[in-house]
């Protein structure tokens, strides 16, 4: 999204400079196809171009001016055969550039899709969700084609920037704007996301209702595509991408591969963030577990009564029951070992495993493995 004066390129990939060195080369034959059309109609060559500059170089435009070549020609055709057949020739060269960018297009959306689910499995390697968040948007932007990006956190009806990305210029402004609240109001496209959960582009930024501030004060851009990050079918964040530092404008297809990255992204972290929670309260297990191990016949029960200790001691105590023997069972059962694999473990029978597992539950006073997990977590009462 949005970024300061350019100063420096961090980043000039090969594949960034063969797309624009493609997407010129095919505009330049535009301009000098309209150039001859404009020739032979003796008119001015702006005549053909479209309202919206955003069109100018689109395959459908490009088709429509073959049809205008098509046109022309019928209307001369038998009165001025030299310059119909030089229309019919040129109509013939736009359907075909039309064809070519339209290929283009599609090459370029594959690609760049391609690279977006390269840059997804790359992010899954990583060891923990606070090294995804830093590590997401300059994977994204590299990967997908932008020139930078910014990942945000919605939290009470506000946008918080949280991290981002700047190849083409200076980032610094945006230290201003880190873990600051925006008021999310009106009908701007981060507000409509909260409820459309849909990614939009917005082509130009000096029309519309934006959030002008950190866009166009802040972060000059004259374009940029947002997408919403989603998890338990609520939006918890936004991704922000745009092409500052050259005449790319943002369009559908930036869209596009910004929905797709920013719907793998919130799945991963999602997922991240659940197996942390997870492995948390494993460990956590272990620790009362071990401190149980470790003499909880020993320790004065009125000390464990009461103080800012009281639900740790609470816990303690529906263990303080169970033998030392039960109490490895029951630490095994957390970190997710079978009956057998207890056995093989610990190095004792079957059957033995069965009995311990049977006096465990009966003495936390619950009636399956997963109800002593959560009772040994402290999650529910024994």
């Amino acid at each position: 999204m949005i970024t300061g004066r350019p100063t420096s390129t961090a980043f000039a990939t090969r594949r960034r400079e063969d797309h624009n060195h493609s997407s010129m080369a095919l505009k330049s034959r535009v301009r000098e196809l309209r150039a001859d059309l404009s020739d032979l109609l003796d008119s001015s060559a702006e005549i053909f171009s479209p309202a919206d500059p955003a069109l100018e170089f689109a395959p459908d435009t490009i088709a429509d001016l073959a049809r205008v070549c098509l046109g022309r020609a019928e209307l001369v055709v038998g009165s001025d055969d030299t310059s119909a057949h030089a229309l019919y020739l040129l109509a013939l060269d736009f359907q075909q550039l039309a064809l070519e960018m339209h290929q283009a297009d599609l090459t370029s959306s594959t690609r760049r899709l391609t690279e977006c689910a390269d840059g997804l499995n790359r992010l899954r390697t990583l060891p923990n969700s606070e090294d995804l968040v830093q590590a997401a948007c300059a994977e994204f932007a590299n990967r997908c084609d932008f020139s930078r990006a910014v990942l945000s956190r919605v939290d009470s009806g506000s946008w918080i920037p949280a991290s981002g990305y700047f190849a083409e210029g200076d980032g610094s402004w945006f230290d201003d704007w880190v873990d600051a609240a925006i008021p999310l109001h009106g009908s701007t496209p981060e507000a409509r996301l909260l409820t459309e959960r849909m990614p939009a582009v917005v082509r130009d930024t000096g029309a519309g209702e934006i959030h002008r501030d950190i866009i166009v004060e802040a972060g000059q851009s004259t374009s940029y595509a947002v997408a919403p990050l989603i998890s338990g079918g609520v939006v918890v964040g936004f991704l922000h991408a745009d092409h500052f530092g050259s005449n790319r404008q943002t369009d559908e297809v930036d869209r596009d591969v910004l929905w797709a990255f920013a719907e793998g992204f919130s799945r991963i972290h999602e997922r991240r963030v659940l197996m942390e929670r997870v492995q948390g309260q494993v460990n956590h297990v272990e620790r009362v577990l071990a401190a149980a191990l470790h003499g909880i016949n020993d320790q004065p029960r009125a000390a464990m009564a009461c103080g800012p200790g009281m639900l740790i001691a609470t816990r303690i105590d529906s263990l303080a029951e169970l033998t030392a023997r039960e109490l490895e069972v029951l630490q095994l059962i957390v970190a997710g070992a079978s009956n057998r694999d207890i056995a093989a473990r610990l190095v004792i029978a079957l059957d033995t495993v069965k009995s311990h597992v049977k006096q465990i539950l009966r003495k936390l006073g619950v009636t399956n493995r997963a109800q002593a997990i959560a009772c040994a977590a402290g999650t529910a009462v024994a």
